[in-house]
């Protein structure tokens, strides 16, 4: 692999180049001089131009050190340009054609990124959610003490809560147009899947709300009592009390009726 300090031989070779005609004679640089010149246009947000020497290096110069380099440049490349499907091609093949390389954490890392950069808003398909949260739980996995490995956490939890959102507006949905039990089936996935997810706590709130709704009072009574004692000061807290009291009055009407 590529030394991170170019060598004086090395600067002289690119003045000299650049020096010759006014530009530089691209096929007389050697593969170090050659990432060196591409690695400039990328530092200076020429991504376009660093695609191109990037590729020519990899295909120009295979079997030789500095390639595992121009490859992981060619994925960051693509992911600065926003074309996150490529990104993550390249990212592929540096992970299976150069495991040895020096890049292979960040790959792992920016694998995951263009995925989450691809994640659309909570109503939409999520495909692309679910991709990020496996890449980076492959990246939790494979490498526990890295200086990137709470930042992947903290993504994981993110993208969940995203996923966690749609499964929630699925059931606001059924809710709001009156069905019921379809709702409280959306909630109950909201809370048995996330749990530990911001959204868990309104799935559980509007989950008892529903069984109000369809007369399930000892039902309401209980998923309204969980939610008080795990979320005290959550905005919907009074309102939960309120059915509480609402659905304990029906049962002792309803008992009364039965006596």
């Amino acid at each position: 692999m590529m030394s991170n300090k170019i060598t004086f031989s090395l600067i002289v070779t690119l003045l000299f180049l650049f020096a010759c005609g006014g530009g530089v004679r691209k096929q007389d640089l050697s593969p170090d001089a050659y990432f060196e010149y591409a690695k400039k246009k990328f530092d200076g947000g020429d991504y376009v131009e660093a695609i191109t020497d990037f590729t020519v290096i990899v295909l120009k110069f295979s079997g030789n050190p500095v390639v595992d380099d121009a490859q992981y440049y060619l994925a960051e490349s693509h992911f600065k340009e926003g074309e996150h499907i490529i990104a993550v091609a390249e990212y592929n093949k540096l992970l299976s054609d150069y495991p040895q390389s020096e890049y292979r954490i960040l790959a792992q890392f920016k694998r995951g990124m263009a995925f989450y950069e691809m994640s659309p808003r909570p109503e939409l398909d999520q495909e692309y959610t679910r991709k990020a949260i496996r890449g980076f739980q492959e990246f939790v996995e494979e490498n526990p003490g890295h200086d990137l490995t709470s930042k992947a956490e903290s993504f994981i939890n993110e993208l969940r809560a995203k996923l966690a959102r749609k499964k929630l507006t699925g059931g606001d949905t059924y809710r709001k147009k009156g069905e019921y039990e379809a709702a409280v089936i959306y909630y109950e996935l909201v809370i048995k899947e996330f749990f530990d997810s911001p959204p868990a706590a309104d799935a559980m709130f509007w989950k008892g709300h529903s069984h109000v709704k369809l007369k399930q009072y000892d039902e309401a009574q209980t998923t309204l009592s969980l939610f008080l004692e795990k979320y005290p000061e959550h905005k919907n807290a009074n309102k939960a009390k309120e059915l509480i009291e609402e659905s304990h009055d029906n049962l002792q009407k309803t008992a009364k009726g039965d006596s």
